[in-house]
């Protein structure tokens, strides 16, 4: 009862706060309608809401204590590669497993539309199990949690940069396991896919990678092969490709067989600009073993920070929404709110579901893929299944690009 009145009393100063600039539009708060308990440390709530012009919003809401003992928040790519997709219950139930047991998952990042070749690549990075599954150029609002289950959220990318004997300015890498265009380097690990798909021309250099792809750190790598105007290039476990499309690229083109490369990693906070390359390192985030990220902060420090509409049209329009926020004592919130059923619920704006996140107690939130991509799934009980809750716009669970889900852990005895 405590932590409902204390969620009225949120929302009450949410939309005073927002009313005064005429940007109030949660007109009767979230209502919680049924609570569950699915295991120890993870929490699933059902109710609805009302915005402007007495719109009705079907919300869902799961609450994750990712420090507890129990329980333990996965991020996950679909078929545990970057290419092809698949829906986020299945790719919840595939990851269970007898003592890690799928409790609640939550679609995640952005992607191209429908795409199942490099382009179906989250939008942002994707850190799965203390390994760079995907990293790309611009740095996204993330969310990262820590070996001991502490979360976070912020601005973030990967940075890459190798040292080339005989060249004492590091060489950057511009992506990993995502499309190759322009002048850009790219990194492919397996993860990829079994091939990095590309078609012929540029240069694709063959390195023998014998660690991870870790997110901060440095490892050796050794060149294996240079291929010249070969395209598609194999990729074995144990192995990377460095791939770059136009074959001006000098650093690239000058590798040899033989050649030891030292490969650094690091996560970096955003610069002045999104997309800027030398930034500093994010504090806080050198023991992170999984991160998903989203593309724009809907909350930020205790405020809703939903882009304006110039910045991001779609933002102002209402649509099912995912929403993915961390409180002020390190729970997880999972939201999501169905659209596009008018008399049942007809979506939100990114303003709104940051008036949401905050009356929740979000301190940060972000945005996840929405449209007919946003979906809950959530274990049932009763009928020992895990299947989707909520009501997806298409009429059906769309495959995805990656998935936040939580696990119940039960140590070996």
């Amino acid at each position: 009862v405590p932590r409902a009145a204390a969620r009225v009393a949120t929302m009450a100063l949410v939309l005073t706060s927002f009313g005064a600039a005429g940007q109030a539009a949660i007109t009767r708060p979230f209502a919680v309608s049924s609570t569950r308990e699915l295991a120890p440390g993870i929490t699933y709530q059902l109710g609805e809401m009302h915005t402007g012009g007495g719109r009705k919003q079907s919300v869902r809401v799961g609450t994750i204590d990712p420090r507890h003992p129990r329980v333990r928040l996965r991020a996950l790519l679909s078929n545990d590669k970057v290419v092809k997709r698949e829906r986020v219950s299945r790719i919840a139930r595939r990851k269970s497993r007898p003592g890690m047991e799928a409790m609640l998952a939550t679609n995640g990042d952005m992607s191209r539309a429908k795409a199942v070749d490099a382009w179906a690549a989250p939008a942002g990075t994707h850190i799965a199990n203390g390994e760079v599954w995907v990293a790309q150029a611009c740095a996204w609002p993330t969310l990262g949690i820590d070996r001991a289950g502490n979360a976070r959220i912020d601005e973030v990318r990967v940075q890459l940069e190798v040292k080339v004997p005989g060249r004492p300015v590091p060489r950057g890498i511009h992506r990993v396991n995502t499309h190759r265009d322009g002048a850009g380097v790219v990194l492919f690990t397996r993860r990829f896919a079994a091939s990095t798909q590309t078609k012929p021309g540029g240069i694709e250099v063959v390195l023998e990678m014998s660690d991870r792809l870790r997110p901060s750190g440095v490892q050796t790598l050794r060149v294996l092969r240079v291929r010249r105007g070969g395209g598609n290039t194999r990729i074995r476990w144990g192995q990377a490709v460095l791939s770059v499309k136009s074959p001006t690229n000098k650093w690239v083109r000058d590798l040899r067989k033989g050649q030891r490369l030292q490969l650094e990693t690091k996560i970096v906070r955003r610069g002045s600009h999104r997309c800027d390359r030398s930034t500093p390192t994010a504090s806080g985030w050198g023991d992170v073993v999984e991160a998903l990220g989203g593309n724009y902060f809907t909350a930020r420090h205790g405020r809703v920070a939903a882009p304006s509409r110039a910045r991001y049209p779609s933002g102002s329009q209402r649509h099912p929404r995912t929403g993915i926020g961390i409180t002020p004592d390190g729970r997880v919130l999972m939201v999501t709110v169905d659209g596009r059923r008018p008399g049942y619920s007809v979506g939100v704006t990114l303003a709104e579901m940051g008036q949401l996140m905050l009356s929740l107690g979000a301190q940060h939130s972000f945005n996840g893929d929405g449209g007919g991509s946003t979906v809950m799934a959530r274990q049932w009980p009763a009928l020992d299944r895990f299947r989707v809750t909520n009501r997806p716009s298409d009429g059906s669970e769309r495959p995805a690009t990656n998935a936040l889900a939580a696990f119940e852990y039960t140590p070996e005895t």
